[in-house]
């Protein structure tokens, strides 16, 4: 009995012994679990903090804005023109007959009267000696019907033939020397000959190009414009003028005449203005470029027409208002005047001072922080 009444409380005492190593054990596990939770929590806190600053990047976008204030704002119309020598002849022979000779080169400068082909005239000359033979008889025959007439001596009728035969003969030589003068081409102002076309010993005759000259001192340049623009292009009014060829030839000038009539198959009028060529760097047939400023205003709002853009609403840009201390993106719409180039006039909905914003604009929308770079 004694002996298991020992076994009994050694038992107990195991148990016991027991039950308190598995509470420490449970308790060590418990402050290690809660050691975890303590370092999460940590790396949780400084997760956060880098979600939070990603948040304020994107809601602070950085900007550039245009401050609105009045500004010169000028427009233009392009058209294009050709160019024409005021003095040009493509000279053709008044009669028929074989060029004899050509006096000139092509590229000669020519003074005005200069000869610069002759047609055969062998005919011509043989018929003018035949009758200019003739004339000096005639004109002999009447001077003395004539002095014989104012004695009294013969008839009247022998001195009016004698007369009518000389006056007869004096036409005649004078058409005949006429015609030899046609046939000596000329040229009818100072000039460059620019092409001959026959050879000697070829046919030439009335309607046939022979000599082409020109004069490149003064030109005129014709251009087409449409006639929207009528009311807004005047007589006097100046103009640029330039040339691909020469980019940096600029010529400014005023336009000389104005149509009276619209074509109707392009509906369009014709503008002319004069240019000095002293140089002689510009040519005939060039094509140029006539720029006319038909609007100009010195208080204007201009934006980069590339920044507006446009919704069902309409056309719109985007503003920055400041509000409790941050800047914030306000869909703003406006109405648009005039463009030229890559600018756009402002006619409705913006303000002095507004600032409108022009680089960043395609990350932005309404209600958007923004940080203002410039």
């Amino acid at each position: 009995m004694k002996a298991r009444k020992i076994i009994s409380v050694l038992v107990i005492i195991a148990i016991a012994f027991s039950s308190c190593d598995k509470n420490e054990m449970i308790k060590a596990q418990i402050k290690k679990k809660k050691g975890q939770i303590v370092k999460l929590n940590k790396q949780i806190a400084k997760l956060e903090e880098q979600l939070t600053d990603t948040n304020d990047v994107v809601k602070s976008i950085p900007v550039n804005v245009k401050q609105m204030n009045g500004e010169n704002f000028k427009h233009y119309i392009i058209v294009f023109g050709e160019v024409e020598a005021e003095n040009y002849a493509l000279i053709n022979p008044e009669m028929g007959g074989h060029v004899k000779k050509i006096y000139v080169e092509e590229g000669d400068f020519v003074e005005s009267g200069k000869l610069l082909v002759s047609l055969n005239t062998d005919a011509l000359n043989n018929s003018i000696k035949q009758i200019k033979t003739n004339f000096e008889l005639a004109a002999e025959t009447y001077e003395k019907q004539k002095k014989l007439w104012s004695n009294n001596v013969g008839s009247e009728i022998q001195y009016k033939q004698a007369k009518t035969t000389k006056e007869s003969l004096e036409s005649q030589l004078k058409t005949l020397q006429a015609q030899k003068e046609m046939s000596e081409i000329r040229a009818p102002f100072s000039g460059y000959v620019n092409k001959i076309y026959p050879k000697a010993g070829e046919l030439a005759a009335p309607g046939m190009p022979v000599v082409e000259v020109v004069n490149l001192k003064k030109l005129s340049v014709t251009a087409d414009v449409s006639e929207i623009y009528l009311s807004k292009i005047k007589k006097g009014q100046m103009v640029d003028v330039s040339f691909a060829s020469y980019p940096e030839l600029k010529m400014s000038t005023p336009i000389v005449r104005v149509s009276k009539m619209i074509n109707d198959l392009n509906r369009t009028f014709e503008i002319e203005i004069k240019l000095n060529n002293n140089e002689e760097k510009i040519k005939p047939n060039m094509i140029s470029q006539i720029t006319i400023n038909d609007f100009s205003s010195d208080n204007a709002f201009v934006l980069p027409s590339l920044i507006i853009k446009q919704d069902i609403s309409g056309k719109y840009v985007y503003t920055i208002k400041e509000e409790k201390g941050r800047f914030i993106v306000s869909k703003t719409y406006v109405k648009t005047g005039l463009s030229y180039e890559d600018q756009t006039m402002i006619v409705e909905g913006i303000s002095i001072n507004d600032k409108v914003v022009t680089d960043g604009y395609n990350l932005v929308s309404s209600g958007v922080p923004v940080e203002i770079k410039n």
